[in-house]
């Protein structure tokens, strides 16, 4: 002979209050802890299809793209830096209203080798960067005077190019992207 035992009392995954439940699958208490449930399983599923649609994406990058993303970080850190310096190649000063670059002393396309370098990346107007070149003439006395003879000579004795693995940018993205983040909230 069967018997019918009672089911045992749950609690509410949404308001934890105290229930019988109607069915053994049952969580929930009432039908508006259902609709919360339900939205907040929606959110979560949507959320891990966006992180998995970026990770795709991720992956599918060329390595120029990874190297692109890596510099854009790197120059915005140098600013960051730089944020109470004027322009490295100009008299321009630390108030002024237009546009700042992160302008490469030895450019990322003459000497890949140093396009990620802190040393060979600094603040710079766009007149300076875009419109004269990184203004060489003006850039490198001012940079010896930033950082010393000794770290410039260094920069300019490095090898021209150099090939990044992807595994290599990954990492280098990943573990700069944790410093930018830093510094923007020390900002």
């Amino acid at each position: 002979m069967l018997t019918y035992k009672n089911p045992k009392a749950k609690s509410c995954v949404v308001c934890e209050r105290v229930f019988v439940p109607w069915s053994s699958t049952q969580v929930v208490c009432r039908q508006s802890c259902a609709m919360k449930k339900a939205r907040a399983d929606r959110l979560a599923a949507e959320k891990a299809e966006r992180e998995s649609i970026n990770r795709r994406k991720e992956a599918l990058k060329k390595v120029s793209e990874l190297e692109a993303d890596c510099r854009e970080i790197v120059q915005e850190i140098a600013r960051i830096r730089d944020r109470n310096d004027g322009c490295i190649s100009c008299h321009v000063g630390p108030n002024y209203d237009g546009q700042w670059h992160g302008s490469h002393y030895r450019s990322h396309g003459g000497c890949s080798s140093l396009q990620f370098h802190l040393w060979n990346i600094h603040k710079s107007c766009a007149q300076c960067n875009k419109f004269k070149a990184g203004n060489i003439a003006e850039y490198r006395p001012r940079l010896v005077e930033k950082i010393g003879a000794d770290r410039v000579e260094w920069l300019d004795n490095q090898p021209k190019s150099q090939k990044f693995s992807r595994e290599y940018l990954y990492r280098f993205k990943a573990v700069m992207g944790k410093r930018l983040r830093r510094m923007r909230k020390w900002k």
